[in-house]
């Protein structure tokens, strides 16, 4: 007697991510990113309670691809939109998504937005480069990375010590939850997610603000293939104090 093979389902196409075809380039963090934060709404079940808000760049019309309430911020505006929405509507789940560029060009907003504890969650996917403006340096930029604006690597000497964006935020009371992490293998982009989730969980708890870096991949600006790059950024990565930074 032929018994009935049991099929399993152990993954699937995550119900709010849109069918639409995305924009980002091959191997891009941003399409990973996409992915993560619908895999994560959707296993906590917050699909009608979320509002992402997106900043200025290639991350910009994010809110086409995850089927939620979403809307797309001027350059340095996402942290700042992210809080006026929060504060009118308290019982939502409220997340700003941007690169380290755009991030930079409001970061007031993004400290006042810490002194205060705003009740919001920041993702910042920190590809090493100002992808709006063509791969420019930024100012988190690693030593010896190359840019089109400094061809030869970044030096210290020509352009000062890049900034760690999680560090420079470590000392704000507000911001209760900080952590970094990456997507440049599997086991990196599980991991991810579940620091997301938590930072989720802890904006329902009424934690204060949470702050996440997503070391990423970008590889057209960084003229490396997909592969490559990813094995760059597991480089960077282990330069750098990974995980939970800070947290209540």
């Amino acid at each position: 007697m032929d018994e009935k093979r049991k099929i399993e389902k152990v993954y699937g196409f995550p119900e709010i991510l849109t069918e639409k075809k995305a924009h980002f380039c091959p191997g891009c963090s941003h399409g990973i990113m996409t992915k993560v934060i619908s895999e994560a709404i959707g296993e906590m079940g917050l699909e009608d309670s979320s509002i992402g808000v997106y900043g200025a760049g290639c991350a910009a019309i994010m809110y086409d691809y995850i089927n939620i309430k979403g809307v797309a911020a001027p350059p340095g505006g996402a942290v700042g939109i992210a809080t006026g929405i929060k504060s009118a509507g308290k019982g939502s789940l409220v997340f700003a998504y941007q690169g380290e560029g755009d991030l930079f060009y409001g970061l007031s907003s993004l400290i006042g937005a810490g002194v205060r504890g705003e009740g919001i969650t920041i993702i910042c996917e920190n590809n090493l480069n100002m992808g709006i403006s063509g791969g420019a340096m930024s100012p988190a930029t690693p030593v010896g990375v190359m840019t089109t604006t400094s061809p030869q690597g970044r030096h210290i000497a020509s352009h000062g010590a890049p900034v760690s964006i999680a560090e420079i935020l470590k000392d704000i009371k507000g911001i209760k939850y900080i952590a970094r992490c990456s997507t440049h293998s599997p086991g990196a982009v599980r991991k991810t997610k579940s620091i997301i989730k938590k930072a989720f969980e802890l904006q329902l708890y009424g934690e204060g603000t949470a702050f996440i870096e997503v070391l990423g991949m970008c590889p057209t600006n960084m003229h490396l293939t997909p592969v490559e790059a990813a094995l760059k950024i597991r480089e960077v990565y282990g330069e750098l104090q990974t995980g939970e930074i800070k947290h209540p």
